[in-house]
């Protein structure tokens, strides 16, 4: 039998985490379930966040909830599209309705000190549309939310450093460089190498939105660029190089926890 993880949400009791209010960072991943190509699963973008928070939870006190699995609707200009089988998508207003509800219930319960981190582009107005709902009119009591999404923390100079062959953007890293190399990092099992899509060429999509959504936005595969050159090992570099992000923004934010012994 495997033992409890402490740092988890949902394997710890009712009086641990009574115990842990404001002791420790609630950190809640929120993710899609969208095609990730022929060679990744349709839950990447809530298992990166997952994972990256458990990582940073190694190193800061926090606590981290399940992930919220659905997301907003995945669009073909950041590499998703709704005409594959298995994405499944929610409205903006029902996203922004669970991020306020969350938020809400977690300040009812006394927590102040609150991380919504993002795996997935399309919820970032959506969460922050929650999380603004449902501290409007709160008085100055010391709450605080914070919005993170993971990519926008890896510079330039570690791209170049991965991927020297060339790194294509973020328009284009859906199931790609970085995502895949992730994955083969914290979930390799889930990563099938040989499903790999041929192209090696970035595959431009148009960078406005049609609605309804045209066929052969994207490609068949659902990949915009190849992911050949994703590894484990540059999995390994990219989470340590996130997680220091997260922690010092964690460290940067909630100073009153960062002595706390609530690891």
């Amino acid at each position: 039998m495997s033992a409890r993880d402490l740092r988890r949400l949902d394997q710890i009791t009712w009086p641990e985490f009574r115990d842990r209010i404001n002791r420790a960072v609630l950190i809640v991943p929120f993710g899609a379930v969208e095609q990730h190509g022929y060679h990744l699963p349709l839950g990447v973008d809530g298992q990166l966040p997952f994972h990256l928070a458990l990582a940073a939870a190694d190193q800061f006190p926090a606590i981290v909830a399940p992930p919220i699995w659905f997301g907003y609707k995945s669009q073909p200009r950041s590499g998703g599209g709704g005409r594959f089988p298995g994405t499944i998508s929610l409205d903006g207003g029902t996203l922004t309705g669970i991020a306020r509800d969350l938020v809400g219930d977690l300040l009812r319960q006394g927590q102040r000190s609150i991380v919504l981190l993002n795996g997935h582009m399309e919820n970032t107005a959506f969460a922050a549309e929650g999380a603004d709902l449902a501290l409007r009119g709160r008085p100055d009591d010391g709450t605080k939310v914070v919005l993170i999404n993971w990519w926008e923390h890896v510079g330039a100079d570690v791209l170049d450093q991965l991927f020297p062959e060339g790194f294509p953007g973020w328009e284009a890293e859906h199931a790609s460089l970085t995502e895949t190399s992730l994955m083969a990092h914290f979930l390799p099992d889930l990563v099938l190498p040989d499903r790999l899509p041929a192209q090696d060429d970035y595959w431009p999509v148009p960078v406005y939105s049609v609605f309804p959504e045209p066929a052969g936005l994207v490609p068949e595969s659902g990949v915009l660029y190849q992911a050949h050159a994703a590894s484990a090992d540059k999995g390994v570099r990219l989470a340590e190089h996130i997680t220091a992000q997260i922690v010092e923004i964690l460290r940067r934010e909630f100073p009153q926890l960062a002595a706390s012994p609530a690891h």
